[in-house]
């Protein structure tokens, strides 16, 4: 029988050319055939596997090697601490987008209750993040795709958050509070003729999260114009977007009458988020 040392090094030998890490790729691969953790299988790395393991392992390893996302094999993506489950049709939460959580968060210092409405919630990441953070905000989140609105839901559930209200809504359409304290958003940004998407992305990932019209500024726009609509006299709009995109829409901010409008540079030193805020 296959030892489970015999069985990584087969993935990474089929991974060697997909992966960037093919030995880490294959013992999460194995270890999620398992049902156990990357720790266990070093820890038992001459126990045996049995065939119907060996076969579950090598139909990811297959897979991985079309280029199916680890996110959607393991069912799950880590996200500000938090295991969250994903599903294809459900935007893999992103590392950079953990900027506006922490901008969101140095805005509600020292304030005891906000009410936050956060736009095109995908797996809830932005959502949840806060709401384990800041128990006493009301947040409100909502999307279009009701398989993001079932995840969202099973996630906050997982984690016994139970201050998130998640909603079926075209952007602001079913929104009924107007006067949110922030609104904060990661609306699709990438233009449709964007050579940079790469092969895993445009294949497997949703569309409709990740492709916008007018050179991708069709969602921002759309979300400028209309939040200062709900938003409280003194309530700020955040948005991610891409790192070209930063003098656009701060543009169409100063444009749409928001003020102390300023842009924060991701990790890589790239513009990502930019934000404003409404006086009425």
């Amino acid at each position: 029988m296959t030892t489970i040392q015999q069985a990584i090094q087969h993935g990474r030998e089929l991974l060697s050319h997909r992966a960037d890490n093919p030995h880490q790729e294959a013992c999460l691969l194995l270890a999620h055939s398992l049902g156990k953790s990357k720790e266990f299988i070093i820890a038992h790395s001459d126990d045996p596997l049995g065939d119907a393991i060996f076969e579950l392992y090598l139909n990811y390893l297959s897979r991985r090697v079309e280029g199916e996302p680890m996110a959607y094999i393991q069912k799950q993506k880590e996200f500000w601490s938090l295991d969250l489950k994903v599903s294809p049709g459900v935007l893999i939460p992103r590392p950079e987008t953990e900027l506006i959580v922490e901008i969101t968060l140095e805005l509600l210092t020292n304030k005891d209750q906000v009410t936050i409405l956060d736009l095109g919630t995908g797996s809830g990441c932005i959502a949840l993040a806060l709401a384990k953070e800041t128990p006493n905000a009301i947040i409100t989140a909502c999307d279009n795709s009701s398989v993001c609105i079932d995840i969202a839901k099973t996630n906050a559930e997982a984690l016994g958050v139970n201050n998130v209200n998640f909603i079926a809504s075209d952007w602001f359409q079913s929104v009924e509070t107007n006067n949110f304290d922030i609104i904060i958003s990661n609306p699709p940004y990438i233009s449709h003729d964007d050579s940079e998407v790469g092969y895993e992305v445009e294949r497997y990932e949703p569309e409709s999260a990740l492709f916008s019209r007018k050179q991708g500024l069709a969602d921002l726009f759309h979300i400028i114009e209309h939040a200062p609509n709900y938003l409280s006299s003194g309530g700020v709009l955040l948005l991610e977007h891409g790192y070209q995109q930063g003098s656009d829409v701060r543009a169409h901010l100063s444009h749409c009458h928001y003020n102390n409008i300023h842009t924060t540079l991701d990790m890589q030193q790239h513009e990502r988020v930019t934000q404003g805020t409404i006086n009425k």
